[in-house]
């Protein structure tokens, strides 16, 4: 018996320090993670920063460039079909896309795929430009790679993003989040962001 009772105090006394350890490797890695996020400068245009100059190929062999988001303003969407928050909001996504289109403002839709895998990137942008509705409509689709022009130009840090483009060329909002867009019913102009 007294052999069990002192296997069992070394069993316990083992488990609190692996709790112990576990817990100040937990609060270290919180630390480690804040620290980055803290030093990481901001990657992506914000509300108010004029959009640089860009000009990109569209799907149909049209030449895209911010003049054509300056003549009424315009929603830029960034997705992926390989794109796992892109899938999610794929609902909100078709919704802002709808509701854009029934605007004057330009809507502009830039598909990459994150992963590489040319044996799967026509048939899953087809079937993403097809999920959201937008390809008989008045939409322009972009396809490029990672970090192509107008992911440069917008300085896209994450997918999905949605920009809009006020008549000056500024971004007027952004969003990581379509639900997040401001109101673009029919009717509504595209608000400055001021200088």
């Amino acid at each position: 018996m007294p052999i069990v009772v002192a296997v069992l105090v070394v069993l316990t006394t083992l488990t609190l320090l692996n709790l112990l350890l576990t817990f100040g490797v937990i609060r270290k890695l919180r630390e480690h993670t804040q620290e980055l996020a803290r030093a990481r400068p901001p990657v992506t245009l914000s509300v108010g920063a004029q959009v640089p100059d860009f000009t990109a190929a569209t799907a149909g062999g049209d030449v895209v460039s911010i003049a054509s988001l300056r003549a009424s303003g315009g929603l830029v969407a960034f997705l992926a079909p390989d794109c796992s928050g892109c899938q999610e909001q794929l609902p909100s996504t078709r919704s802002a896309l709808a509701e854009a289109l029934d605007t004057p403002m330009a809507v502009l839709v830039v598909i990459t795929r994150l992963h590489p895998a040319p044996d799967r990137d026509d048939r899953e942008r087809a079937e993403l430009v097809a999920a959201l509705g937008v390809e008989d409509s008045r939409a322009v689709i972009v396809h490029e790679p990672l970090d192509g022009a107008l992911q440069s130009a917008f300085q896209v840090a994450a997918f999905p993003a949605f920009y809009l483009v006020d008549t000056d060329g500024r971004v007027a909002a952004a969003s990581n989040n379509a639900t997040q867009l401001p109101d673009l019913s029919p009717g509504r102009d595209v608000v400055s962001a001021g200088r």
